[in-house]
């Protein structure tokens, strides 16, 4: 499923702020919009993968550094579309490890809302549409050897580019 205000919101932050690129820096990125990027082991839950946290002006996302970096990156950005699109309802989110895909069982299967939007958003912002294109076009590669190299291009999981591409509208096979 495609949000498109999701992906166009995801395209503008990177266009503006000079990040629009294939397997771009997110730490860099967060830098750049002034939050704390704390990476760290959350000894008290070690289901937590990330979580968002915004107090006054003070925005703080916190990221389980015993994950994958891919995951790491995934969940960064998956708090990102958090703060976007829905700090105002909230001002703190705590996500889950897992059990399948991205968050937790919830997220995944899509019964909460805001979980699928902030993984939509992680989606747009780590494999924008038109940058998967443009390496498609100028992969010599097909099937799962192509998801392998996109996936390696854009430092995401196998599976999330799988997603990702699926949810584009790309049939790889």
């Amino acid at each position: 499923m495609i949000f498109k205000h999701i992906e166009e919101g995801a395209e503008s932050l990177l266009k503006d702020n000079g990040f629009y690129s294939v397997g771009f820096d997110i730490t860099k990125l967060v830098k750049n919009l002034k939050i704390e990027l704390i990476k760290k082991t959350f000894e008290f839950d070690n289901d937590i993968s990330g979580l968002l946290a915004i107090n006054n002006d003070k925005i703080v996302i916190s990221v389980n550094s015993m994950e994958d970096p891919k995951r790491q990156r995934f969940t960064i950005a998956h708090e990102l579309g958090h703060l976007r699109l829905h700090s105002k309802d909230q001002p703190v989110f705590i996500d889950k490890a897992p059990k399948v895909m991205y968050r937790n069982n919830a997220s995944a299967t899509g019964e909460i809302h805001k979980e699928r939007e902030a993984n939509a958003f992680a989606a747009a912002l780590l494999m924008p549409k038109d940058l998967i294109a443009n390496v498609i076009e100028n992969c010599k590669c097909g099937g799962d050897d192509a998801v392998k190299y996109l996936a390696k291009e854009f430092k995401v999981s196998d599976q999330a580019m799988s997603f990702r591409l699926s949810n584009l509208g790309y049939y790889i096979g």
